[in-house]
């Protein structure tokens, strides 16, 4: 901390850090269909964080749910737009609209998830979200790389310890193409941090 890698003032916040809305997770359920209606609750910690109401009419869905603004609740209703495209083989893919507006403007992009990071639900583009992986340096995601590469053939994830044998059922194909390249983000990893040392 305080090191100008790891904290930034003025950076974008992660999309990681607030509570979303999946219209992929909605329609898997039967949620989109007119009629329809589920409460969809968030935890934090395996504790109760909040919730709302959705509804869904033809080509809309209500959404109501309480925001706390000064200490005060506020009972928001909202209205989000519900877009369908064909897809390339047969059937339907359903979009959120976003309903944001900024600097004047409706955004109206086509998006799979919407997030509540002010009194709205809006797409992460209207909060100027990003992605935790994309705040990544680039040697720890090399690091990133390696480390889940461990994991997954059963090692412990430190680099410091031998890399892990083969799984039992595993071909040696997968095994040495996964192994090259957890060497190879190693390697970069090391590489950039020893630069990083002597910098």
């Amino acid at each position: 901390m305080g090191s100008g890698e790891w904290y930034r003032y003025g950076k974008k916040q992660t999309i990681e850090n607030y509570r979303s809305l999946d219209v992929n997770w909605l329609n898997r359920r039967g949620y989109l269909m007119a009629g329809s209606r589920v409460s969809v609750h968030w935890s934090q910690a395996h504790k109760f964080s909040g919730s709302l109401n959705v509804k869904a009419i033809e080509s809309f869905l209500i959404l109501d749910y309480k925001y706390k603004s000064d200490d005060e609740w506020e009972s928001i209703t909202e209205s989000i737009l519900l877009s369908r495209t064909r897809c390339n083989y047969g059937g339907t893919r359903t979009w959120f609209i976003c309903p944001g507006v900024k600097n004047g403007i409706p955004c109206q992009r086509r998006v799979t998830k919407l997030y509540l990071v002010g009194k709205y639900f809006c797409c992460r583009h209207c909060y100027e979200l990003v992605y935790e992986s994309q705040r990544e340096l680039k040697r720890h995601r090399f690091l990133r790389i390696d480390q889940k590469i461990r994991m997954r053939l059963g090692g412990s994830g430190s680099i410091s310890e031998p890399f892990p044998l083969k799984p039992k059922g595993m071909h040696w194909k997968t095994y040495n193409r996964l192994r090259c390249k957890a060497e190879y983000a190693e390697h970069c990893y090391l590489t950039m941090l020893d630069g990083w040392i002597h910098r």
